[in-house]
């Protein structure tokens, strides 16, 4: 099935070749009460760079965000701004270990993001894609009803995309 421009889906109805469910990492939760530290762990656990945050319904209620976390804490906004004019040599900014510290313990609930982005296991790769552009996310949460079933990253579409580059061309 050709689209308009000589373009052809990575999946379609009638084109099933690259499933979410081939590259879904599963993952644990955040809960209320974890401290970042915990969060980093989870996240480094699966290797995903966040995962979602859990009310206590269980129901998911926002994401942790690894970049969101490291963005907040430990870069000032000014060094943001002027990054392109840093130097490799920047002794009067670093930071501090006792800022680290403080920051590991922190609990997680004020830095967690209200956007959640999510798709179904019958989504198509273009959509997953489509939304981690949209949100400003390198994953997306796999969700079958409320069902959580785990992370799909960019890395892990991009493995698709080349585990079935012959068939695609």
């Amino acid at each position: 099935m050709l689209a308009f421009g000589g373009y052809k889906p990575a999946v379609s109805p009638r084109n099933n070749l690259m499933e979410l469910l081939d590259i879904v990492v599963p993952t644990g939760v955040i809960k209320r009460g974890m401290t970042i530290a915990q969060a980093f762990e989870k996240c480094i656990q699966s290797n995903v760079p966040g995962i979602p945050f859990c009310g206590d319904q269980g129901r998911i209620e926002g994401r942790f965000s690894i970049r969101h976390i490291v963005k907040s804490t430990c870069i000032p906004h000014y060094m943001i701004d002027a990054a392109h004019l840093l130097g490799d040599q920047i002794y009067h900014a670093t930071i501090p270990t006792v800022q680290i510290r403080a920051m590991l313990g922190l609990a997680v609930e004020p830095y967690i993001l209200e956007n959640t982005p999510c798709v179904s296991p019958n989504s198509p790769v273009e959509k997953a894609l489509a939304i981690m552009e949209q949100t400003n996310a390198g994953y997306v949460f796999l969700l079958d009803g409320d069902n959580y079933m785990g992370v799909i990253t960019r890395m892990g579409i991009v493995s698709l995309i080349l585990k079935h580059q012959d068939e695609l061309i």
